[in-house]
């Protein structure tokens, strides 16, 4: 009996032994499993990064470079074509202070400019407003008739300027009409009504100066003509200047500008105390209208 306990004994130590050194090697495979070592990464190389940086700063400048040249074309064009355009308005600007024809470029380009306007304001019919610029090209008023001074008038200003036209350059007249110096006013409304006369006398008489102690009066009027007998006046501008002996012309201008009410058939008119200092002038004697409300 003590034998074949003893070899069942035996027997079991063998088995415990054998299960002790399975769980042995299962541990140690698990544990050299997770104990190995991990393969590095190698960190990007330093000349890639370089080579990076590079190409980006090349594609930079370059970038900068392009909207530069861009830029200095731009403006080199803009300068080309206001220099042009200067050019075109000096030329104008000589040809009419020398009493020249204006040149056929010229007068076209202007032409084109106005009738672009995208500001000019319609009535409903489809007919501009009535408007008018009017201004003295000639010495007409010297004649006989313009010296002759009207008796319904104010005695400061009593005789008629007549001699005003719409041929000059920029002057026009739209949808009105003018009739011996007089403007015809075709609709009722707000009108916004200006003049101005440049008046010029010679200080010197008979190879003599006048006295510096002389003054000169200058008195210029506007007057609407109604059904009444009487023209009413609208305006009325005075001036009285002494001027320097030494001088040859005596100069003074006069501007006048006020908003009225008028209606269809007034006629419209300027008059002047002294006919024969009047100077005229497109840029410095001129008169017109237009209608102000829509």
């Amino acid at each position: 009996v003590s034998s074949e306990g003893t070899e069942e004994q035996s027997s079991e130590r063998n088995a415990l032994a054998s299960e002790a050194s399975s769980d042995s090697d299962y541990l140690r495979s698990s544990s050299f499993i997770m104990a190995q070592p991990k393969i590095p990464v190698e960190p990007p190389s330093r000349l890639w990064i370089t080579t990076v940086f590079v190409i980006m700063a090349v594609l930079q400048v370059a970038s900068t470079t392009g909207l530069f040249v861009y830029l200095n074309m731009s403006v080199a064009q803009a300068r080309s074509q206001g220099m042009s355009e200067e050019l075109r308005c000096l030329g104008l600007l000589n040809a009419l202070e020398k009493d020249q024809e204006v040149p056929d470029g010229l007068v076209q380009l202007f032409e084109h400019r106005q009738t672009a306007e995208p500001h000019l304001k319609v009535l409903p019919g489809g007919k501009q407003r009535p408007s008018a610029h009017l201004t003295l090209r000639d010495n007409g008023l010297q004649g006989p008739t313009s010296l002759t001074p009207q008796r319904d008038l104010h005695q400061s200003c009593r005789h008629l300027v007549r001699s005003w036209g719409n041929q000059s350059f920029g002057s026009h007249m739209h949808n009105m009409t003018l009739s011996n110096g007089r403007l015809q006013i075709p609709q009722a409304g707000r009108y916004y009504l200006y003049a101005q006369i440049y008046f010029r006398y010679l200080t010197l008489s008979d190879g003599k100066h006048q006295s510096g102690s002389e003054s000169q009066q200058v008195v210029q009027c506007v007057y609407k003509k109604t059904a009444y007998v009487q023209p009413i006046q609208l305006l009325k501008g005075v001036g009285t200047k002494c001027w320097s002996p030494d001088s040859e012309n005596a100069l003074h201008s006069i501007y006048q500008g006020g908003m009225f009410e008028l209606r269809a058939g007034d006629e419209i008119f300027v008059s002047v105390s002294a006919p024969t200092a009047v100077h005229a002038e497109d840029s410095s004697s001129y008169f017109g209208a237009f209608r102000f409300d829509p």
